[in-house]
């Protein structure tokens, strides 16, 4: 057998392959590599877990399981197959290294995600299902101008990142990216991935910088290092995922007990969509607007040259979100001041 068949469903990511063994068992492939005398890592997953293989000249130099995993004969399973040099320890890609959020930078890929279709998917429904299964993992969505990424513990949004036109976006004003997935007309691409609490905890830790000590006994969790994002479990290193760091050299983890307590992030209440409504000014905002005017002096001592600014940046025609961004406000900071402008009689939406 070679390795063609074994990943006959299959795609390249960079350098590295993405695939499922299909009818034939994971041993069948890791004898093709051993007959191809294959170096680098190897990770395969099963419904219950993953076994990351470290291989030298198709040779197993080291292995490291996680979860529940079943074993190497089962057929079926999901892969991820990286070359690279001989090393001490497994090595895997990030999922954008070119990202600027850590987030897609030190989170790797163990085998091909799930793909749901934009446009198809119920995003609230979705939610609900995971939560229900406590399932572990990310959801990603990636559209033409942007990419967002959601990272699931226990089935909740712990932390999430939506990056575009170089502007990152965290919390629930990234969830407004997938919020669009569910949109009738969206397009681009949607992906589910499980991933074991191993990988998901410890980078979770990293976006909500719960740092350790460096002397941590049985350390499990990330390490921050000038080679790449560092995995630890029981005090043992099992994977890194190279790549340029900035900053001090630091450890990242969240206890069992702290999983449990960090904080969910919910959906935004506004519908999908609601950040490209657009407004313009009433006769009456106008007024607000014209300095000669009693209206434009009580405005100005109300809400000084703050509200000023964002009044002519929401009549502008503009979308909220850009309106957001030019005033460098996030969309639920903007909203209020919608909704007293609205209220005041100053701005109408424009139906378009």
């Amino acid at each position: 057998m070679t390795v063609e068949p074994a990943a006959r469903r299959a795609t390249s990511a960079g350098h590295a392959l993405l695939g499922d063994t299909g009818d034939l068992p994971a041993e069948a492939l890791l004898e093709s590599l051993r007959g191809l005398r294959f170096t680098g890592t190897l990770a395969l997953s099963d419904p219950t877990g993953a076994l990351i293989l470290l291989l030298a000249k198709g040779q197993v130099e080291a292995s490291f399981r996680l979860g529940g995993y079943d074993g190497l004969g089962e057929p079926g399973q999901r892969f991820h197959l990286n070359p690279h040099e001989p090393t001490d320890l497994p090595r895997l890609p990030a999922r954008d290294p070119l990202s600027a959020s850590v987030l897609p930078r030190a989170l790797p890929r163990l085998a091909p995600p799930e793909r749901l279709r934009p446009g198809a998917v119920e995003l609230p429904r979705l939610l609900d299902g995971l939560a229900a299964s406590e399932f572990d993992g990310a959801i990603a969505y990636r559209e033409r101008d942007g990419a967002a990424l959601a990272l699931l513990l226990k089935g909740s949004i712990r932390a999430a990142v939506h990056e575009t036109d170089g502007d990152l976006h965290s919390h629930a004003e990234a969830l407004r990216a997938l919020q669009r997935a569910g949109q009738p007309q969206a397009g681009g691409t949607l992906e589910l991935e499980p991933l074991d609490p191993a990988l998901m905890t410890p980078v979770t830790a990293l976006a909500l910088e719960r740092t350790v000590p460096p002397d941590a006994p049985a350390f499990s969790g990330l390490e921050v290092t000038p080679a790449g994002y560092r995995y630890w479990k029981a005090g043992q290193p099992f994977l890194l995922v190279p790549g340029e760091t900035s900053g001090p050299q630091r450890r990242y983890a969240l206890a069992e007990e702290s999983v449990a307590r960090a904080p969910e992030i919910a959906l935004p209440s506004e519908p999908p969509g609601w950040e490209d409504q657009r407004f313009q000014l009433t006769l009456r905002g106008r007024d607000a607007l014209d300095p000669m005017t009693e209206l434009s002096m009580s405005l100005r001592a109300e809400h000084g040259r703050d509200g000023q600014r964002v009044l002519e940046a929401l009549g502008s025609g503009d979308t909220l979100q850009r309106c957001a961004t030019r005033l460098g406000l996030e969309l639920g900071q903007l909203k209020p001041w919608l909704e007293l402008f609205q209220a005041e009689g100053m701005l109408r939406r424009v139906r378009r």
